[in-house]
């Protein structure tokens, strides 16, 4: 994957090869199953939608009516601009996508949704956790591997729309 600025700092270039941009439809796919379906008691949809008053049920609830469904909805497009920007084929593997400032930041929303969903079917409960290994019996690696890279291309992603000089 490469992850570069688009001309004049308005947005960010994406150069996947094919089976990157077959995984990240896949996991926009997932991430949209755990928003449709995702059991209420569902400790990763609790990650994507927590509650605004974990000390007052009655006040959560509230709020949940008014707000939950505009943050799923959210969420959801998010997860499909990253289906439609992938879907584009090539004839020599590789699949470039241009995205202006906005349909980034809307990349990065999906890419954190599938991390908080990620890491909590890996047992990442921090951002410690997230620099530690997790007992291997327990951890799926390929799930942790798509956590990881899903990381880096939030990372590189970040990097690109807003530079820092350090």
């Amino acid at each position: 994957m490469i992850v570069a600025g688009r001309g004049g700092g308005e947005g960010v270039r994406l150069v996947l090869e094919t089976e990157e941009a077959m995984l990240l439809s896949e996991l926009a796919d997932q991430v949209d199953s755990v928003l449709l379906l995702g059991e209420p008691d569902d400790p990763a949809l609790g990650r994507l939608l927590p509650s605004a008053y974990p000390d007052d049920a009655e006040a959560s609830a509230e709020y949940a009516r008014y707000t939950r469904e505009s943050l799923v909805d959210g969420k959801r497009l998010a997860a499909q601009q990253v289906r439609d920007a992938t879907a584009a084929t090539s004839e020599n593997g590789l699949v470039e996508i241009e995205l202006d400032q906005s349909e980034a930041w809307g990349w990065l929303t999906f890419l954190t949704d599938l991390r908080l969903i990620l890491a909590e079917r890996v047992g990442v409960d921090d951002a410690e956790d997230d620099e530690t290994d997790v007992d291997a019996e327990t951890r799926d690696d390929y799930l942790r591997a798509a956590y990881e890279w899903a990381g880096f291309v939030q990372g590189s992603m970040l990097e690109v729309l807003d530079p820092t000089d350090a």
